[in-house]
């Protein structure tokens, strides 16, 4: 293999990556706990709206805690794949006996890796192509599963949302019910109206807190999927380089059907589209030659084909 080209090309392990995440959920957490009864100003606003719908609001949790998780172990995977693909390139094994087991993420990879390394070490274009598609793929599917978890967060945030306006609706349909039954007291009115106005409060309390809680954990959600898809991408860009350095740059047939590599520069092109277009040229001018030697037999054998009309017509 060419050994030198192929150790040009520095895998970045997504450490970085993963810190930027951890660090991104701590100062979240560290949010969270100044908003909450135990930071230095005691605050129950988060109790508050938690408690609100505390059904809802714990599934909009328990799926953002999934989101972080997720998103994590998306970014993880770069290592052991990294990992491999150094051990790969560093062995001096012929047999590649040491190798530990290829991850999930490339492991299409390392079979086709392998085969070509027995055979003649170097890959053809159509093996890079399938090998860049497979891991896009594999990846794409990572991607779509935290976009849904984003999205998720999103809809739960707003079907919240709707439910508290419902209840905020009927209950002030009861307040007013209400009002029109009452006796004419002005002091009972009063305080039956204040008393009724607990469950249209308590219907916006539901939409107000499922939409923060919805709508900040798809914040959390989106900003690590974006963090863990740079890590993916940055994995991507250097394994294309690396297997840029391993595969055959020209594969075409030769006389006798083998096949060769080497590099074209612009001079053997200029003259390879030359002597195409001097063939083409040829080509024609033998295309045309011919034809008009077809049309020509042809005229014969119309002018013998009307001579001897002729005779059997003066026969007749």
């Amino acid at each position: 293999m060419a050994r030198s080209l192929e150790r040009s090309v520095k895998f970045v392990r997504p450490g970085r990556y993963i810190l930027n995440m951890l660090l991104f959920v701590v100062a979240v957490g560290a949010g969270v706990y100044y908003l909450s009864p135990w930071s230095p100003q005691p605050t129950p606003l988060l109790i508050d709206a938690f408690n609100a719908n505390q059904a809802l609001n714990g599934l909009i949790l328990g799926v953002l805690a999934i989101g972080i998780i997720f998103n994590l172990r998306q970014a993880g995977v770069i290592t052991p794949a990294v990992r491999w693909v150094e051990a790969f390139r560093e062995t001096v094994d012929p047999g590649r006996s040491r190798l530990p087991r290829a991850p999930t993420l490339i492991s299409a990879m390392a079979k086709l890796l392998l085969d070509a390394d027995a055979r003649s070490g170097r890959l053809s274009p159509e093996s890079s192509r399938a090998i860049l598609d497979s891991i896009g793929t594999r990846m794409d599917e990572g991607r779509e599963m935290g976009r849904y978890l984003m999205n998720l967060l999103v809809f739960l945030g707003l079907l919240g949302t709707f439910w508290g306006l419902l209840q905020t609706v009927d209950a002030v349909a009861d307040t007013i019910n209400g009002l029109a039954t009452t006796d004419g007291d002005a002091e009972d009115a009063i305080t039956q109206l204040i008393a009724n106005l607990r469950e249209p409060l308590s219907g916006m309390g539901t939409a107000f807190s499922s939409s923060l809680f919805g709508l900040g954990g798809s914040l959390i959600v989106g900003f690590l999927d974006l963090q863990a898809g740079q890590a993916q991408n940055r994995f991507y860009t250097d394994l294309e380089d690396w297997l840029a350095g391993m595969t055959e740059t020209v594969r075409a047939g030769g006389k006798d059907g083998a096949s060769y590599t080497g590099n074209i520069d612009d001079g053997d092109m200029i003259g390879a589209i030359q002597a195409l277009e001097a063939a083409l040229a040829a080509n024609t001018e033998t295309q045309i030659k011919a034809q008009a030697g077809q049309t020509a037999e042809l005229k014969d054998e119309i002018r013998a084909l009307n001579h001897t009309l002729i005779r059997f017509g003066g026969g007749e």
